[in-house]
C-alpha cells in the first residue's frame, strides 16, 4: 500500500509512522493536536486536510485516529487519559527505523496486538457460532482485522460489506471495554455486572439491586431481587481477573455452596477471563442453576444492552419506495 491513498490523504498505514515521529519527544497530545501536527509534519496542504468522509468527519482525522488506535492496542502509543496520547518505549523503537510505512501486518511483531487480534478472532468465531445456532466457546486462530476504509471485493452486496464493517469496529470496542474492566476496582466491576443485569430486565418492574461487598459476601458479591419480597433473587458472583487467571471448578463449586447456604436456587458467575472446561463441566451438573458468563460474553452483553457505552453515530441508508410510484 502507498504511503498516500489516491485522494492525496496519508494511508493509515503511512500516518503511524508520522505520529510516532510527532510524539517521539514524549508529551501528552489530544488527538485533535495529533492531526494538525501530523499533517504540519507531512506538508499536507488545505486541499487534502479540508476533506471529508460520508459521516461528515475529516478524512485525515478519521485516518490519524484508527493510526493511534490500532497503535495503543500494539503497545506503541499509551493513552493516560482519554483522548490523549503519549508514546512508549516500544514506539519508540520503531519510530528509529524511520519508516514511512506501517502496517497491521507489521504490528504483529508486538504480543500486545497479537492478543488483540486473537480476541478479536474469537469474537467472530462466537458470532458465526451463535449464527448457526452452536454454543461454543469460539476457539480460533488468530486473523488480522481490517481498517474501516479498507473495503475490499469480497463479492458480498454493499450493505453487507458496512454491516462487517460496524461489527468489527464494535468488536474492537468491546475489546477495550473489557480491558477498562480488567483494569477498574473489584467493587466497580461488581456494581457494573449488577447494572448491566439490571439493564437486561432481571429486576422486572419492582425489584432492586443490592451490592453485597467482599469483606462480607460469603461467596456472594451481589444480588437482584426480582420480587418486592424478595422471594425470587437472582445472586452474582463477580470476578475481576486477568487473562492469565482463569476461573476453574472449584470455584464453581464454592459458589455453589454459597448458594445453597442462602437458600437460592439459581446465579450468575461472572468474570472478566474465562472459564476452564473443568468449571463448565462443573456447571453443567447443577442443571442450569449456575450460568456462567466470561468476559467476551460480558462484553458483547454491555454493548446490546448499552452499559458502559455509548452511542457514537448512526448511518441511514435509503432505498426507493415503489409504492411511491403506484398509479
Amino acid at each position: 500500500m502507498a504511503q498516500f491513498a489516491a485522494d492525496g490523504v496519508p494511508t493509515i498505514d503511512g500516518c503511524r509512522p508520522a505520529v510516532l515521529r510527532l510524539m517521539a519527544d514524549g508529551e501528552l497530545r489530544a488527538l485533535k493536536d495529533i492531526i494538525s501536527g501530523v499533517a504540519e509534519l507531512m506538508g499536507l496542504g488545505e486541499d487534502v486536510t479540508a476533506q471529508k468522509v460520508s459521516s461528515g468527519q475529516g478524512r485525515l482525522e478519521n485516518r490519524v485516529g484508527w493510526a493511534c488506535s490500532s497503535m495503543k492496542y500494539a503497545g506503541l502509543l499509551e493513552r493516560p487519559q482519554y483522548g490523549r496520547y503519549r508514546i512508549t518505549e516500544q514506539g519508540r523503537q520503531v519510530n528509529a527505523r524511520g519508516l514511512t510505512e506501517y502496517s497491521e501486518q507489521d504490528q504483529q511483531e508486538w504480543a500486545t496486538w497479537r492478543d488483540y487480534v486473537k480476541e478479536l478472532a474469537e469474537r467472530k468465531a462466537r458470532q458465526a457460532s451463535e449464527a448457526n445456532g452452536d454454543d461454543d466457546s469460539g476457539q480460533s486462530g488468530a486473523i488480522s482485522p481490517s481498517s474501516p476504509e479498507s473495503f475490499e471485493d469480497s463479492g458480498d452486496d454493499p450493505l453487507s460489506a458496512v454491516s462487517d464493517k460496524v461489527d468489527s469496529i464494535n468488536d474492537g470496542v468491546e475489546t477495550e471495554l473489557r480491558a477498562a474492566l480488567q483494569s477498574a476496582s473489584p467493587k466497580f466491576f461488581e456494581d457494573a455486572v449488577l447494572k448491566l443485569l439490571w439493564s437486561m430486565g432481571y429486576a422486572g418492574a419492582q425489584g432492586e439491586k443490592q451490592h453485597l461487598g467482599r469483606s462480607h459476601d460469603g461467596g456472594i458479591d451481589g444480588v437482584i431481587r426480582q420480587d418486592p419480597l424478595g422471594l425470587q433473587n437472582v445472586y452474582v458472583q463477580a470476578k475481576r481477573y486477568a487473562d492469565d487467571n482463569s476461573i476453574g471448578a472449584p470455584d464453581i463449586n464454592s459458589f455453589f455452596g454459597a448458594l445453597h447456604r442462602q437458600g437460592a436456587d439459581r446465579g450468575v458467575f461472572i468474570t472478566t477471563s474465562r472459564f476452564t472446561k473443568a468449571a463448565r463441566e462443573a456447571s453443567d451438573q447443577f442443571q442450569g442453576r449456575i450460568v456462567l458468563i466470561d468476559g467476551i460474553r460480558l462484553t458483547a452483553l454491555m454493548l446490546r444492552y448499552g452499559v458502559g457505552v455509548q452511542e457514537q453515530q448512526k448511518f441511514v441508508v435509503y432505498s426507493v419506495d415503489q409504492d411511491f410510484f403506484e398509479e
